[in-house]
Formats: structure tokens, sequence, C-alpha cells
């Protein structure tokens, strides 16, 4: 028998492959499509997930060995990108897997050509350089030296070439100065048949000089659009709701105070609602007093602090019943509220909103 969990994530692969298309438009058929599914698909199930898109889209990538061995065990074929190194002691994990290892220091490198040799594999590798961003990656004035130490291993073969855009989602010169530096050391570096790749969602939309042999699709694919909102002629259609359901309604009179320190107090007679979700499910404690669900296709007002399991709503003297639908991103009715929405009451961003939803809380899948 199926355990009745009230709050769920509701992941609509249907809308995932209408991203995937509409990226496609924007690039090309020439460009390759990498789908980012580190942090477990952005919050939407990574090994779910993979499965659906992996006939749609030519690389999967993850952030670390344990992501990418999770989707290996899990059946997944699709080539597999690691996006920065990992320890040298995971080289045999990375040779096993047949998995594509980032790599910007010669000590990783020598670990993996080692374990490749003693399997008699060929490993692939990907170069990561530093234009701007500044956290990992080779400095440009490394690169060449590196870049041919790498080279020269054995078992080792340098598939790709590729850096990170710091400020892709603003339309300005920076961007263009990556790029710009990044054409500079992939040619003094020598291409011979080496897939350069450097746009994320942003760059992907908002600088079309960025799309060279391969895109990285993250947000975009879960269909939020980057920082700022700016749409430029694409059209996304959300992947993710999260809703749970009214557990509880106490009618409550004025002076009434609720939650945890008592900071909300009443200031008429109201019906309170409790519903099943929490900051462990993944609603931020800091939308407590300004955050929102809906129900019924009205908005009500979240109060008191958000709990662990629990959140309080002010439904007012609204005709609500135990087992209603409240929706904390999603559709109600004519009513939405999405991750953008949270994301700006919290203040923060859509992938800390939607990264954020509890291991616990059921991913459900429809197409």
């Amino acid at each position: 028998m199926a355990i009745d969990n009230p709050t769920t994530a509701r992941i609509d692969l249907g809308n995932v492959s209408h991203n995937i298309r509409e990226i496609k438009k924007l690039t090309g058929a020439g460009v390759k499509f990498m789908a980012v599914v580190k942090a477990d698909a952005y919050g939407h199930g990574a090994v779910d997930l993979s499965r659906a898109i992996e006939g749609e889209v030519d690389y999967l990538s993850v952030s670390s060995v344990h992501e990418a061995v999770e989707l290996r065990r899990a059946g997944i074929k699709k080539p597999l990108l690691i996006l920065s190194e990992t320890s040298p002691a995971n080289s045999k994990h990375v040779v096993e897997h047949d998995l594509i290892q980032t790599v910007y220091t010669t000590k990783l490198a020598d670990a993996i050509s080692r374990e490749a040799y003693k399997a008699n594999k060929a490993v692939r590798v990907h170069f990561k350089v530093d234009t701007g961003m500044g956290r990992v990656g080779v400095q440009l004035s490394e690169a060449a030296e590196v870049f041919s130490s790498i080279a020269s291993l054995q078992n080792i073969k340098i598939e790709g070439i590729f850096t990170h855009l710091a400020k892709a989602e603003e339309k300005n010169g920076f961007t263009v100065e990556q790029l710009r530096r990044f054409k500079e050391v992939t040619l003094m570096l020598g291409r011979k048949n080496i897939i350069l790749h450097a746009a994320n969602s942003a760059a992907a939309i908002y600088h079309r000089e960025s799309h060279l042999d391969m895109v990285r699709i993250g947000l975009a694919m879960y269909g939020l659009y980057p920082p700022g909102g700016l749409k430029d002629g694409i059209s996304l259609k959300p992947a993710l709701e999260f809703k749970t359901r009214v557990v509880y309604l106490k009618r409550v009179p004025a002076g009434t105070t609720l939650s945890y320190g008592s900071t909300y107090v009443t200031g008429r007679p109201t019906t309170i609602a409790t519903i099943p979700a929490g900051y462990a499910d993944g609603l931020p404690r800091l939308l407590s007093g300004r955050g929102q669900v809906l129900i019924k296709g009205r908005r009500y007002p979240i109060v008191g602090r958000i709990c662990m399991d629990m959140t309080l709503v002010d439904v007012q003297d609204s005709k609500i019943d135990i087992g209603d639908e409240a929706v904390m991103i999603g559709r109600s009715g004519s009513e939405e509220l999405s991750a953008d929405d949270m994301a700006s009451l919290a203040g923060t961003i859509s992938y800390e909103i939607i990264c954020g939803i509890g291991k616990r809380v059921p991913r459900i899948y429809v197409k």
C-alpha cells in the first residue's frame, strides 16, 4: 500500500522536453546540448529526470563523482561530465564508470592516467580555464603548460575545453571579454577537434555568440529564466510544482499568538489553516510573515514563523476544508506563485529555492 504524503513536488517531464526544444531553437542543429543535472537535477530528481531526457540531449553533467556514479548505477549511458575536479583517490571510479572528468591540475590528470593505463582504457577529460569567474580552472598564463602536460599523459584524451561565465545574465561587456579571453586561449592551445563550451542558460539566451560547440543548460531546462527574467523571445514552462494540503483548521479570537516566538498576534477573529510543510521540506524560514500560499485560487498569507514541519496560513473567513490543496509553487485557478516569486520574498534566487526542496518530499513525474 502506498504511503500518502500530503506534500509533494510534481515534475512535468513534458515541460522539460518543451524547454529543451526551445533552447535548441536558439542554438541550431550543429550545437550540442549538455543537460546539467547536478544537485539532484536542481531538486527535480536526477535519476528519473535523466532517464526521461537521455534521448533528447548529447551530454549530461553533474558536480561530483558521487552524483555521476549514482546515475551510472541507475543505468544512464549518456556521456557524463563531472564539472569540477575530484580527489585523485576517486580516479578509479572515474575510469570504472566511464566518466568524463574535468581537469585543471596535473595531479588529478596523472592519477587518472595511471588508473586508465591499469584498466587499458582511454579516459576523456575536459580542460577548464578561468577567464574571469575566479573559482576553479587554470589561469590563462599557465594554460599552455598545464594543457601540454595533460595532453602528453598515457590513456588520456582531452575531448573538451571550457570556461564558466560570471555575469551572463547581464548584457554587459564582461561576458564579451570572457569570451574574447576564451577564444584567445583556445587558439593558443590548438583546437584539434576539441569541443569548446562556455554558455550556461543565461548565455545561451542572452549571448548567442557564446554557443560555440555545446551549451550547458541547467535552469532554463527546468523552465526558469535566469536572474533578471529577460525572456528574449524564448518561451519556457516551469517543470516543478510544490504543493501540500490543509491538515488542520482552527478558529481563533483576536489577540491569539501564533507559532514560535509569538511573533504574530491576530488582530481580529480569523481561521488559521495548518499545512504540513516547513523549512525541512523547502519552504524557506525567511518567508515567515511575508510568504503566501494558494488555496482554491486565492492568495493567503503565511503568519508566524515557519516551523521545520508545519506552517500556519491565515485563511480569514473563507470556506476552506481539511484536505484542500495548498500551493507553494504552481497554479491554483487563475493565480500562480512561481519559484521566482518565492525567491524574491526570501531575498535569494530561484536556484536556491528549487534546490532546497527536501529529499523527504516525494517527486511525482507526469508527462
